[in-house]
């Protein structure tokens, strides 16, 4: 047995790091974690990646875990966004205690909130909740201006930009496809960045410590990916034995029919398209010396009849042409209108317009602003499908369910629909598989080090009687620690089959003659 060690740390000051008072809770403290991470389903193909979750049960006796207790020395610190991690480490394997941040971490996130649990005669706790860091891009909307011929990992980066990530917190792979035109109007962060994923093929994911990562559609056939990192193994006297598994059902994760739209794009020419509603009485102020007026030009507006989309090109509004601002609503008084500095924010579908009155004594009214630009409308779309006749007769018509809107061509489509029904048209085995990371320090080790996307070896073809010896990805990872003294550490393992993936033939890595299909 494997004699474990853990740290649980907050960032209660926020100060970026976990050194000050308090900011590692002592483990006496800490009654049990669970940790989650990884993909909804354990499906290459339909499976996405959702926010993770860790709940650390603390011995609240104290009181200092509750947030209205003036007494308590984290009083106004348990706020929501607070970093949180959690390592491990063994002294007898080659870790230390304080354990080095990078190298063994096993989730770590952001504090969404604390729930004191009272009991007037019996035990006190608190229950700490927090998120993973697609958290974050759930919760923002978010705009990002118009490209062309623009790469999936350079739009994955946008929207991460957008939604406030900084660059340090993200691994992004250089793309494989190329969107002939790409750009976000009031979407929510989190669903641009899967419209990018799906149209690469990609894998949108959580690191273990807290950074956002992007893998291309090769990213697992080729390199490490093609090796297995550790064999489990349901034999008797395995080195490496699971405590259980489960087989989950594939049918759910057949797919023989898939397609998409491929939409191209037609650039008008320079228009007004957008008028401020309000002049007249109703003209907005804007106070001298210094004042500002912030407001957004949108285009198209939802649910608008034009075949528009969005704009190519805002122009940045020029004094007269675009605005006038005046002394008097009516615009009877002065036109001080070249006292006004302009700065504008633009985006594929709206420009965020501030004017800044620098006249010293006189206010200033918007008797008329608009903005213009070149729009930009979609062509016909081109519908492409393929399917599997032996699957459908087999199974049934299944569609794939996602449909990537930033394909370029229609070869690509096609390329991509292939993918999709060569991977989707035959049952595929999902395991849960569950063993006792405090059993040997191999186990121990491969429970820390083992990330999503890794390839390992599960043998369930003795007790189990799965009739399954072959190589799995890890698709989901979930802890569940009783960590005072290190006495007990489970691990469970979503996992996706590899082989499906194996026999791709990948230009500049496959070796001739081994691999059977041409990977997209």
């Amino acid at each position: 047995m494997v004699r474990a060690t853990y740290a649980v740390s907050v960032d209660w000051n926020a100060d970026g790091d976990f050194s000050d008072t308090g900011e590692t809770i002592a483990l006496s403290r800490v009654r049990r974690i669970v940790t989650d991470r990884g993909r909804d389903r354990a499906s290459q193909a339909a499976g996405f990646s959702v926010a993770g979750r860790c709940s650390i049960v603390l011995d609240n006796r104290s009181g200092d875990y509750s947030s209205f207790n003036a007494s308590s020395p984290l009083t106004g610190l348990i706020l929501p966004g607070r970093k949180v991690r959690i390592q491990a480490g063994s002294g007898s394997f080659p870790y230390t205690f304080p354990i080095v941040f990078n190298d063994n971490v096993l989730w770590a996130g952001f504090l969404e909130h604390i729930i004191p649990v009272p009991s007037v005669s019996g035990d006190v706790v608190a229950n700490l909740e927090a998120v993973g860091p697609l958290s974050k891009l759930a919760a923002k909307k978010i705009d990002a201006a118009m490209q062309t011929s623009y790469r999936s990992d350079l739009a994955m980066g946008k929207v991460l930009d957008a939604a406030g990530l900084a660059a340090a917190d993200r691994s992004l792979d250089t793309g494989l496809t190329t969107f002939n035109r790409w750009w976000v109007g009031d979407q929510n962060a989190l669903e641009a960045a899967r419209d990018i994923e799906k149209s690469e093929l990609g894998f949108l994911y959580e690191t273990a410590d807290a950074k956002i990562g992007f893998k291309n559609r090769h990213a697992r056939l080729s390199g490490a990916a093609l090796t297995s990192q550790i064999t489990f193994s349901d034999a008797a006297g395995a080195t490496n034995p699971y405590s259980g598994v489960t087989q989950d059902d594939p049918l759910p994760t057949i797919f023989n029919i898939a397609g998409t739209d491929v939409q191209l794009f037609t650039v008008g020419s320079l228009a007004v398209l957008w008028t401020h509603p309000e002049t007249g009485a109703s003209s907005p102020t804007i106070t001298r010396n210094g004042g500002t007026r912030t407001f957004t030009a949108r285009y198209p507006v939802k649910d608008s009849l034009t075949q528009d989309v969005g704009v190519d090109a805002w122009t940045t509004p020029v004094v007269t042409t675009d605005f006038l601002v005046n002394s008097a609503s009516d615009g009877s008084g002065t036109n001080i209108s070249a006292n006004i500095v302009v700065a504008v924010t633009k985006t594929g579908n709206s420009m965020e317009i501030t004017l800044t009155n620098n006249h010293a004594t006189l206010d200033g009214f918007i008797t008329f602003a608009q903005a213009r630009g070149t729009p930009v409308s979609q062509t016909d779309p081109v519908t492409v499908l393929f399917s599997d006749a032996t699957s459908k007769t087999a199974f049934g018509d299944r569609m794939f369910p996602e449909r990537p809107p930033w394909i370029p061509t229609s070869q690509e489509a096609d390329d991509w629909a292939r993918f999709i029904v060569s991977v989707g048209k035959d049952p595929q085995p999902m395991l849960r598989m569950r063993f006792s990371a405090n059993r040997n320090q191999t186990m121990f080790h491969a429970a820390l080090i083992r990330d999503v996307g890794d390839r390992i070896t599960v043998t369930a073809n003795n007790d189990t009687k799965l009739g399954l010896s072959r190589d799995f990805f890890i698709e989901h990872i979930r802890h569940t620690i009783t960590p005072d003294g290190g006495a007990e550490h489970w691990t469970e393992w979503d996992l996706s089959d590899a082989e499906q993936f194996s026999d791709f033939f990948v230009l500049g890595t496959s070796r001739l003659g081994e691999t059977t299909r041409l990977a997209y």
